[in-house]
């Protein structure tokens, strides 16, 4: 068994709007103020399936990007200056500014992206340090 180490970032350092889970996974990206380290124990034999789990949640990070972009171009339904306002709400939202939906999925991205390094790293680690042991035992 290994340790990975996960940077997370509080709740409270995320703009409004973005629920605290996306907040701690920000974290690993934004690197500034607020945050700190999770670290996690991860059986050798797992960690690649964990990997692989990772980059999955990433491609579909990546998939609901080009979803929020679409509604970025989005017109408005109606002529009526109620749908107007409603499209710019809309737009406002799944944008890029802090608190969007964009501006969070970049941050998870960014998070998830750091995170799979970590583990590979630290995997790498402990592959070297369980080979270096083996070694001395045989030699």
């Amino acid at each position: 068994m290994f340790d990975a180490l996960v940077p997370v970032k509080t709740a409270g350092s995320v703009g409004k709007g973005v629920g605290a889970a996306l907040g701690a996974a920000a974290g690993a990206a934004a690197g500034a103020g607020g945050g700190g380290v999770a670290k996690f124990s991860v059986e050798p034999e797992q960690a690649q399936k964990m990997i692989d789990g990772l980059k999955e949640a990433l491609r579909e990070l990546l998939k609901l990007r080009r979803a929020s972009e679409k509604l970025k171009l989005s017109g408005a339904p109606g002529p009526d200056p109620y749908s107007g306002y409603a499209t710019l709400a809309m737009r406002k939202t799944a944008g890029a500014e802090p608190g969007g939906y964009q501006w969070a999925n970049d941050q998870a991205v960014k998070a998830l992206e750091q995170t799979i390094k970590n583990i590979e790293k630290a995997l790498a680690e402990y592959r070297a340090t369980d080979e270096a042991a083996s070694t001395a035992m045989k030699g």
